[in-house]
């Protein structure tokens, strides 16, 4: 739960009539969407897990779209992935990957996309593995993992002793890590196959994991 120095009385009377229904935390998720922000930055934000800040999140687009109010923290605009994404379009909804009522041709070229996601992720370092399979796969908490770490006496950071190694260190260290891995996804596909942005790679870890193996 979140400082209540997030909300003021002042602030929450500003709140739509369906936020202010919900409990506090997600009044604060509520804010930090209408402000663009993701559920990793909203994670980190309010020292949750990802899997709470998404549950957060959904709750929030539940009661904005039964008061059909949902713009006010999403475009309503669709990114499918064979269209490049702009400058302009850095941030979108979440892309549903799964392949339940597609045509032939959608369905393989998912098909096709998972398996250079797999590859990609087998040729990461052990360590890169590791931690995003703990964050995406675990789903733990940031403070957990920093914790697993510690307990291992393995360095998160390189050249950084785990002892001085914090819970914003983690957050660094995932982020860096999706990056390098949505590089060896862009070098494995061929020119023009399609247009990975870090959401789309996001959305995609939710749907297939990340084994450490």
């Amino acid at each position: 739960m979140p400082s209540s120095g997030f909300l003021n009385q002042s602030t929450r009377k500003r709140l739509p009539a369906s936020i202010r229904a919900l409990p506090e935390l997600d009044q604060v998720v509520f804010i930090f969407l209408r402000m663009r922000r993701d559920e990793f930055q909203i994670a980190r934000q309010l020292k949750l897990g990802r899997k709470e800040a998404l549950e957060a999140i959904a709750r929030v687009r539940d009661a904005l779209i039964k008061n059909g109010s949902l713009d006010m923290v999403e475009d309503p605009v669709f990114y499918p992935l064979d269209i490049p994404a702009t400058d302009n379009e850095k941030e979108y909804p979440p892309i549903n990957l799964k392949t339940g009522g597609m045509d032939m041709t959608d369905s393989l070229e998912i098909t096709r996309f998972h398996e250079i996601l797999r590859q990609s992720i087998s040729m990461m370092p052990r360590e890169g593995r590791r931690l995003l399979s703990l964050w995406f796969t675990r789903e733990m908490k940031a403070a957990d993992i920093l914790k697993f770490y510690r307990n291992l006496g393995v360095n998160l950071i390189s050249g950084k002793p785990i002892e001085n190694t914090g819970v914003g260190d983690v957050f660094y260290a995932i982020e860096k890590n999706s990056l390098n891995l949505l590089k060896i996804v862009r070098s494995n596909m061929k020119q023009g196959e399609f247009d990975i942005t870090p959401a789309v790679l996001k959305a995609a870890l939710d749907e297939v994991g990340v084994s450490e193996d």
